[in-house]
């Protein structure tokens, strides 16, 4: 049996817990973060429709993160031109069905299930279809799966469509100098150049657990991540509850890294993480300072996993800048299914060319891997 949620405060902790997830922004408190503080309501244009399955015992053994759309905003798999050519046609997009986490471009499995449980996935996918029929919704869009999901989804006539990020793996490197080794001469020199810089200008480093993470720690933060906000996007779309809220219920899943400058806090990040994948996703800065993100997003965040033997980094939305720093470009996917037959294949088409512009994109920008190439000369 599928239901709706409105909240996540209609679902029970407990049964949650039950389903196969090591994702922390899939957890019930993350969401459930999102929810609280305001960040994600109606009057954002995020209306939660969580779908969950239940057994005949009443507990969950499906759960789906939905959300009827009122707008595109902060989704990062950019639908403009669907919006423009829906409207070009006097036909309704909006309210559309997202199945994401929101305002996070991160790859997770959105079908959670109890391990246990046959065709779980594929029933909410069924069901998601169906929510289309019976409440006129023009399309459904889950964005940044994992490649599990991607196969069911493409059986049940969803197209998929590729993008890109830029992922950092760890090779069992056993410190942060073997890394740099790994790079060519060229770009060893330009990231050590950077620490330098940043070091000559009496700019230093911490960081912090969630556990021991503190209220003024946190303030300093929030204040930098807001001003950066309005300065480089014009706003922010998570306010302080949110913080708050991660720091007393995922205080397991946070990294904070500070940077001080004469005793004085000029920028943090915060990173969520699990046993084996660190997570960048939050930063700001109270002005400019050189080299300062590059240190603070990337460097410090590489010395942590290789520390804490995590194999992969994911960094989120934009920046052929990480490919020097060692980060690979990487498809990414999601999944697309328009109620208009006719307007499925016509998108269907465009996803289709755009994929092949994106897969020559991402073997262009691999051409400019900073590894050194096996038995050359450039190390």
């Amino acid at each position: 049996m599928i239901e709706i949620c409105k909240s996540m405060s209609e679902i029970s902790v407990d049964h949650f817990l039950d389903l196969d997830n090591d994702n922390p922004f899939m957890k019930y408190d993350f969401l459930w973060s999102l929810e609280s503080s305001g960040c994600v309501s109606d009057a954002f244009g995020w209306a939660p429709n969580h779908l969950i399955e239940k057994n005949e015992q009443g507990l969950i053994t499906c759960f789906t993160p939905a959300y009827l759309k009122y707008n595109s905003i902060g989704e990062y798999i950019f639908d403009h031109a669907w919006v423009d050519f829906y409207n070009k046609v006097n036909i309704k997009y909006f309210p559309k069905l997202l199945v994401a986490i929101p305002f996070t471009p991160i790859r997770s499995c959105k079908f959670l299930t109890k391990s246990n449980v046959v065709n779980g996935k594929e029933k909410s996918i069924k069901a998601i279809k169906s929510l289309l029929d019976m409440h006129d919704i023009s399309s459904a869009h889950i964005n940044f799966i994992e490649d599990p999901e991607i196969g069911i989804l493409q059986d049940n006539n969803f197209i998929k469509r590729n993008s890109k990020q830029f992922i950092w793996d760890n090779q069992n490197y056993k410190n942060f100098d073997e890394f740099l080794h790994s790079l060519n001469a060229r770009k060893r020199k330009m990231i050590n150049k950077e620490r330098k810089s940043l070091h000559s200008d009496g700019i230093n480093f911490d960081r912090v657990e969630g556990q021991n993470i503190t209220s003024e720690q946190l303030d300093n933060f929030f204040k930098h991540y807001l001003d950066t906000c309005n300065r480089k996007w014009g706003n922010a779309y998570l306010n302080k509850i949110f913080f708050e809220n991660l720091v007393d219920k995922m205080p397991d899943n946070l990294l904070l890294i500070i940077a001080k400058k004469n005793g004085n806090t000029i920028a943090s990040s915060l990173h969520l993480h699990n046993d084996h994948t660190l997570y960048g996703r939050y930063w700001g800065a109270s002005g400019f300072y050189k080299f300062l993100h590059y240190e603070l997003c990337y460097y410090q965040a590489i010395e942590y996993a290789i520390e804490k033997r995590m194999k992969t980094i994911e960094s989120g939305a934009g920046g052929s800048h990480k490919i020097s720093r060692g980060y690979k470009p990487t498809l990414t996917y999601s999944a697309h299914f328009f109620q208009n037959q006719q307007i499925h294949n016509i998108v269907s088409e465009f996803i289709e060319k755009e994929g092949e512009y994106i897969n020559k994109e991402v073997d262009y920008l691999s051409s400019f891997n900073p590894f050194k190439k096996t038995g050359g000369l450039n190390d």
